[in-house]
């Protein structure tokens, strides 16, 4: 075959050839065709972007950041200062900036994202240079209706201002390599410097970047016949232009410190910032390591066919295209990459399918639902390979797709989940779409019925989502109705998302000073989840902000719905219960996705499974008017958690057994455990709806149970626990009832209380067999039979109290008799005797979230207790934290919230790590 030409790299531009065109026509007076399509866009932007702009209630994070903006404006330059934990300084001068100019309102706070995504978009003009005319226009188009870049351009989070510095840096990087004018490189550096100012995600995507222009010269080399030849030509290229621009790179460096260093420093308020690196370091690998909002590796897929599939389809078509599209006369070698590619895809999906079935060999555990996206690295190299032999297009578009797929791999391994990423994956996505729809009409491709009918569709799909998700359904409304209302609306990019109940609280709020005349300077008390997005809202107001409301002074208080029973008794004689949803949430249940239930939420946008809230109590004075006196009235609420005083260690695990699956030794959510005297082990495997027994070294024996509730049935049991007897009783959690088996699995009886269970989730025996402890978690009380399930004696209710409990879970009974109860919304453990008298509590570190769901064990003077949000378990001792163990993650020891766990009678700890869905055994040093 002819040698193939060689393609310049970096330092020369895409020499397109300027042809008569369409655009070129005057439409109106004067006033060609693409500026009309240009000035018409523009115009359609500004509407969008600014259309309701206030309107939606302000995310947690949106609050976040508009409060400690407004701080920089009410207090001075030096308020802020940098904190990883909220990503860097550029978003908040910025939006201090415009508040400075134009107020303090929803509307105003908006305003420097909407901005910084105009700029974004502003450089779809410029970019004609490097993409083509047509290119750059379906760019803007396809970012002017693209339902998540509308959605984050107005939305303050770091992610439009990350995508304009790394816009600022791409385009005038390639300006520099056709000018060689120093300026355009440190206006690059310039808006590299404004990305780095802004979110830790830079310290890899900026690797990424250089990466792309690596590969991006690396492309023409694999494209090129002599690829020798090639290389050296490449080679020297490179160097003579890095040696001509040792310079001006050295410049630019220096620029890009100084924005840093002016920036992190709070305008050299605060000079002990001058270096961020190591603490942002510190924090975004933890973040990655801990898992605080997992996801799996697919996770963004969904939403993009969901969302932009006027977007996703043609950029993989003109990334994938050519490389099942063979080339005349090329290489029997690139026809074989195209194979293996074919079926290297073919096998990793063979492998994701056989272990999603339960069915996979042990060679093939290496998929799980965070990490099996590595299984697609293979094809995706090979595919790269082909692609690269087979069409080699102008520099900057190599580098887009390059850029663009490095944006994708880093978003699905990184173990942070939020739709908000969804921005710097879209944004490259977008350019490289506009170039697919520049191609297809240029070559007079798009008016083909086999390209517009199904190109409609898709945009159809994406311009309704765009009104969708922006306009109409962009916060939850929980007037359309209770949670598990079948009614109840769900999107994607609002996963989590503060109210319209909000708005109503503060419409309350301006009534009660109104009434009162005190306006802006009633006070207010105001403590629990509601604190965020409430800081923002009223941040005109004197609040007391306190996590635990103790004395009531105010005319209005709000607090979570956890606490309110012990606030009621106090509060309800002189003050109205206002009860409102603080946020909403949906977590899509994929398993219920077909082509039904996808075409009725994307229709209706009503979410195909249940949706959840954190909700809050307002209570308001009933008796308002001018100058009304208040009284201080004592109240009790729930301790605030508190978290670890050291850092848990890591411990070697003796075993570790299990992977997720159905099949006998798999498990699916395991939670309970117990181990009897021989060292078998009895898991309750939740999502299974089972109960498995496995031998001392973790050889499945026998397991019982299916979904249902006939006698010997579960749904979702909790936990397990046997008698001396070697009876099984097992808290058959959502069936409202406890079943006793013998140690083989045959059922014996079953229990119910007067009055019912409801949800019981721990189960505990007296060493003699005549006692037998449920925590009834719903009702919020313990249950005491004797071991024919006779009941004997009730105590508890909802409040903090002693005896009292805010979600119980695991239970435990000691050598002596004593029953300990794992009292979650009080942050404690209490112990009582075999009656049911309060004896002690123990102050419980962690169990940050409501719904921790922390089992239990006693041994050898010590309490384990599972903390599944911290992912560790923590040991205690004359009631005092030890020490604890564990981290979030896969590895051998890591945990993905612990939540079962047990004792044998060597003192070995057997933690059931609920979503590794596997069970650990642990023998544990001697307590220091």
């Amino acid at each position: 075959m002819a040698e193939r030409e060689t393609v310049r790299n970096l330092t020369e531009a895409s020499n397109r050839a300027e042809t008569p065109s369409a655009l070129d026509r005057p439409f109106i007076g004067s006033m060609t065709l693409e500026k009309f399509l240009y000035l018409l866009l523009w115009a359609v932007i500004v509407f969008t972007r600014l259309y309701q702009l206030g309107d939606r209630p302000y995310h947690h994070d949106e609050s976040i950041h508009a409060f400690y903006s407004w701080k920089i404006v009410d207090e001075g330059l030096g308020n802020y200062k940098y904190d990883p934990v909220y990503h860097g300084p550029v978003l908040y001068y910025a939006s201090a900036l415009m508040m400075k100019i134009f107020g303090d309102g929803d509307f105003q706070a908006r305003l420097s994202a909407v901005a910084f995504g105009f700029g974004i978009l502003a450089f779809a003009w410029p970019l004609r240079k490097f993409m083509g005319r047509w290119s750059a226009l379906m760019f803007l188009v396809l970012a002017t209706f693209s339902p998540a870049l509308n959605y984050f351009t107005r939305f303050i989070r770091h992610d439009v201002y990350v995508g304009l510095g790394n816009m600022m840096a791409v385009y005038f990087a390639f300006l520099y390599g056709r000018s060689r004018k120093a300026t355009h490189l440190y206006v690059a550096a310039v808006g590299l410097a404004i990305a780095f100012c802004n979110k830790e995600d830079m310290y890899v995507l900026g690797p990424v970047m250089v990466l792309s222009l690596l590969l991006m010269q690396v492309w023409e080399i694999i494209y090129a016949g002599d690829w020798r030849k090639q290389l050296s030509v490449t080679w020297g290229e490179t160097a003579a232009f890095l040696k001509s621009s040792a310079l001006p790179i050295i410049t630019s460096l220096i620029i890009f410190l100084v924005v840093c260093l002016t920036f992190y420093t709070s305008i050299f308020t605060h000079p002990e910032n001058w270096n961020p690196v190591r603490r942002a370091l510190e924090y975004w690998i933890g973040q990655h390591t801990i898992k605080r909002i997992g996801g799996p590796w697919w996770y963004y897929f969904p939403q993009l066919i969901a969302y932009e599939p006027v977007i996703l389809v043609p950029m993989l078509l003109l990334l994938f295209g050519p490389v099942l599209t063979p080339q005349k006369g090329e290489r029997r070698s690139t026809t074989i990459l195209e194979y293996l590619t074919l079926a290297s895809t073919v096998l990793a999906i063979l492998i994701i399918f056989l272990n999603q079935a339960g069915l996979a060999f042990g060679m093939f555990v290496i998929y799980d639902s965070h990490t099996g996206g590595l299984i697609f690295l293979l094809p995706l190299g090979l595919a790269g390979l082909t692609l690269m032999r087979r069409w080699l297009p102008d520099p900057f578009i190599r580098f887009l797709c390059m850029w663009t797929i490095g944006c994708f791999c880093f978003y699905c391994w990184a173990q942070e989940k939020v739709p908000w990423l969804l921005f710097p994956m879209v944004m490259p996505s977008a350019l490289l779409a506009g170039q697919w729809f520049g191609r297809m009409i240029e070559e007079k491709r798009l008016s083909k019925p086999a390209v517009f009918v199904p190109v409609g569709i898709l945009a159809v799909l994406t311009l309704w989502s765009f009104v969708a998700v922006n306009y109409l359904y962009s916060a939850p409304r929980p007037d359309e109705g209770p949670n598990d209302s079948p009614k109840r609306t769900g999107e994607l990019l609002a996963y989590v998302q503060s109210t319209y109940d909000i708005q109503k609280v503060m419409h309350r709020i301006e009534d009660v000073s109104r009434i009162m005349g005190t306006g802006d300077k009633t006070r207010l008390a105001v403590g629990g989840n509601a604190t965020w997005p409430l800081s923002w809202y009223l941040r005109h107001y004197p609040v007391n902000w306190a996590a635990d409301v103790r004395n009531v002074d105010t005319p209005v208080v709000i607090t979570d719905l956890e606490v309110a029973t012990a606030l009621d008794k106090a509060l309800l004689e002189k003050y109205e219960k206002v009860r409102f949803e603080i946020r909403g949430w949906w977590e899509p249940d994929w398993t219920k996705l077909n082509v039904t239930t996808f075409a009725k939420w994307w229709a209706t946008r009503v979410a195909f499974n249940g949706v959840g809230s954190s909700d809050a109590v307002m209570y308001v004075l009933k008796d308002i008017k001018p100058g009304v006196a208040l009284d201080s009235i004592a109240v009790n609420p729930p301790p605030a958690a508190k978290g670890y005083n050291a850092p848990p260690s890591l411990e070697k695990p003796a075993a570790v057994w299990g992977v997720r699956g159905v099949g006998a030794g798999q498990f699916n959510e395991p939670r309970g455990i117990a181990v009897d005297g021989e060292g078998n082990v009895y898991v309750v495997d939740s999502k299974n709806n089972r109960l498995q027994k496995l031998s001392a070294q973790g050889v499945p024996i026998t397991s019982w149970g299916k979904e249902g509730d006939t006698p010997g049935d579960f749904k979702d049991p909790g936990g397990v626990a046997l008698g001396p007897d070697a009876s099984v009783f097992v808290a058959d959690t959502w069936n409202h009832r406890i079943q006793k088996f013998d140690k083989g699995g045959k059922f014996l009886a079953e229990w119910k209380p007067d009055p019912g269970f409801w949800g019981p989730r721990g189960v505990a025996v007296s060493a003699d067999g005549n006692n037998v402890y449920v925590t009834d978690t719903g009702n919020k009380r313990i249950v005491r039979f004797d071991g024919n399930g006779k009941q004997l004696g009730v105590w508890g209710k909802e409040g903090s109290k002693p005896g009292e409990f805010i979600e119980p879970v695991g239970i435990a009974v000691d050598t002596d008799g004593s029953v300990y109860v794992a009292d979650t919304g009080n942050h404690r453990v209490q112990v009582f005797s075999a009656d049911g008298t309060f004896l002690r509590e123990i102050p419980i570190l962690g169990w940050e979230e409501f719904y921790s769901e922390p089992y239990i064990a006693l041994y050898g003077g010590e309490l384990w207790v599972t903390d599944s949000y911290n992912h560790r378990v923590a040991r205690y001792k004359d009631g005092q934290n030890i020490g604890s163990w564990g981290k979030s993650g896969a590895a051998d020891g890591d945990f993905n919230r612990p939540i079962g766990i047990a004792a044998d009678r060597q003192g070995a700890a057997y933690v059931a790590d609920t979503m590794n869905n596997r069970i650990q055994k642990f023998v544990l040093p001697a307590a220091k």
